[in-house]
């Protein structure tokens, strides 16, 4: 009996000393597989993509989107826009985009006083609002959009002029210095096309609802038609108006009121391109976006004047 515990003790600690001595194996991780950038869960349930360039699912929607307003200052910047003064019937006066005057300075008088009217004073404006589309196309990483809509444009020139007297109440000549501005109110019937790519965000499509979030680089193409231009050209004293009026008192006057001249080029072409922000959550979706406008063609026929915009738009729409 002695014996056989002897046996049984010794045939334990073999064993016990083998397990010890054996090293286990450690699965090895390949951290080089793991990007901290980008990454993709695919399966039957959820389809994610996540980080630069991500891939967003198949969706449809209809959106409202527009902007009241531009930025950077009245973010209108005309290009070659020293025209001759005879496109407006001001032989001997050059037009273009700046003026020494104030918006402040071309207020309206009340008749013989020096105070000031409550009517508005003519400046540059900008809105847009249209519907557009935006479809997903997951095999290229793009999305496409197409909008029609309606824009709203008045844009403006100046030119002094600083050739004429007046005769004072000392019984001397005084210069007359006067302001012509040019106020060009149009409507155009925008079509919008460009696509849109996502750069930097992520995208989750959890059986079958999509959802993202992501910034964007966008370019396309806008074709416009004017269907509506009038022309407004005032003349406003600026030197001189304590002293003297135009006949009906006031120190502004209305020479001529035009619709659609002559002159008026009516399709506009334009480039647009920009950044914006994207979100979407099941059927819903807006964002928002900077962009810039480039035109292609001049607003008159035979004279250079181009006008770039710089804006900030919103959007907001469904899934269908």
């Amino acid at each position: 009996m002695r014996y056989l515990l002897l046996l049984l003790s010794s045939t334990f600690l073999m064993h016990a000393s083998e397990s010890d001595s054996t090293r286990r194996r450690i699965p090895k991780l390949d951290l080089e597989s793991l990007s901290p950038d980008s990454f993709k869960v695919e399966s039957d349930i959820v389809n994610m993509s996540a980080g630069w360039f991500p891939r967003v699912g198949t969706f449809r929607s209809i959106e409202l989107s527009g902007s009241d307003g531009l930025i950077f200052l009245d973010g209108m910047f005309h290009q070659y826009s020293n025209i001759s003064g005879d496109v407006f019937g001001m032989p001997g006066l050059k037009f273009n985009k700046n003026t020494g005057y104030s918006i402040d300075d071309r207020i309206p008088l009340q008749p013989f006083s020096s105070e000031e009217t409550d009517d508005d004073v003519i400046i540059q404006e900008y809105s847009t609002l249209y519907l557009r589309t935006r479809f997903s196309i997951p095999e290229f990483g793009v999305l496409l959009r197409i909008g029609l809509g309606i824009r709203f444009v008045n844009s403006m020139l100046f030119a002094e002029d600083n050739s004429k007297s007046y005769l004072n109440q000392q019984n001397t000549l005084s210069p007359l210095h006067e302001l012509h501005a040019i106020s060009l109110d149009e409507t155009e019937l925008m079509n919008h096309i460009s696509l849109e790519l996502p750069i930097y965000g992520a995208s989750l499509d959890l059986m079958g609802q999509q959802s993202y979030s992501y910034y964007s680089l966008f370019g396309g193409m806008n074709l416009n038609y004017v269907l509506e231009s009038n022309l407004n050209h005032q003349s406003i004293i600026m030197q001189g108006r304590d002293e003297i009026r135009y006949p009906s008192g006031s120190n502004v006057l209305t020479l001529q009121k035009r619709s659609f001249m002559r002159e008026i080029e009516r399709i506009r072409l334009s480039i647009e391109t920009g950044l914006g922000w994207q979100f979407g959550f099941g059927p819903v979706h807006f964002g928002f976006e900077g962009y810039i406008l480039m035109p292609l063609n001049s607003i008159l026929k035979h004279h250079e004047w181009n006008t770039i915009f710089i804006g900030i738009r919103s959007s907001f729409g469904i899934s269908f």
